[in-house]
């Protein structure tokens, strides 16, 4: 697997997508974000799209660092992550379809009340992520880290989970409170 590139060098490389204006790096976020910041707003996808629309098209973010990335009301398709630093970001809200998170870390990150259809979460870092709310269609944890994983009960019959998967998560009755922006 190749290195992680810079923060700032995969910022640069998403400005050179398309992605953001010409402006500087902004700096990462001292914590999770949420919908309710205030400037500077670090890295932000909302109510966009982020992929690859045409079948067989796959738009490359692997090898990236970006901690405390905010995705709301965004469709992200076909997209790869692959070894992507992804730790501590906000994912709540969202489409996401056909998208590869092989060997990426969203630890510590908000994964609630988003649809994952077709996702591959094989070898993810999950460790203390919240998954509650979402939903998981054909998605594929295999390997996944799962240590201290916030999920319903209900949600884990659905899921092709391995025993020792099962016992490091953090299982849930209920879904909790909505997340910020619903």
């Amino acid at each position: 697997m190749n290195e992680r590139i810079s923060y700032e060098e995969s910022y640069r490389r998403l400005q050179e997508r398309g992605h953001f204006p010409e402006k500087a790096v902004p700096p990462v976020r001292p914590r999770i974000p949420s919908i309710h910041d205030e400037a500077p707003l670090g890295i932000s996808f909302f109510r966009t799209f982020v992929g690859e629309e045409e079948p067989g098209l796959v738009e490359d973010i692997a090898n990236m660092t970006l901690p405390r990335t905010f995705f709301g009301r965004t469709e992200i398709r076909q997209v790869s992550f692959k070894n992507t630093d992804l730790s501590e970001s906000c994912l709540c809200w969202n489409d996401f379809i056909q998208v590869d998170f092989t060997k990426a870390c969203l630890a510590g990150g908000d994964l609630r009340a988003s649809h994952y259809d077709h996702v591959l979460f094989i070898n993810t870092d999950l460790s203390g992520a919240d998954l509650r709310g979402s939903v998981f269609d054909a998605c594929d944890f295999t390997n996944a880290a799962t240590k201290a994983v916030k999920l319903t009960r209900g949600q884990g019959s659905l899921l092709n989970l391995s025993e020792s998967q099962c016992q490091e998560i953090d299982w849930q009755d209920e879904d909790g409170e909505e997340p910020e922006g619903g």
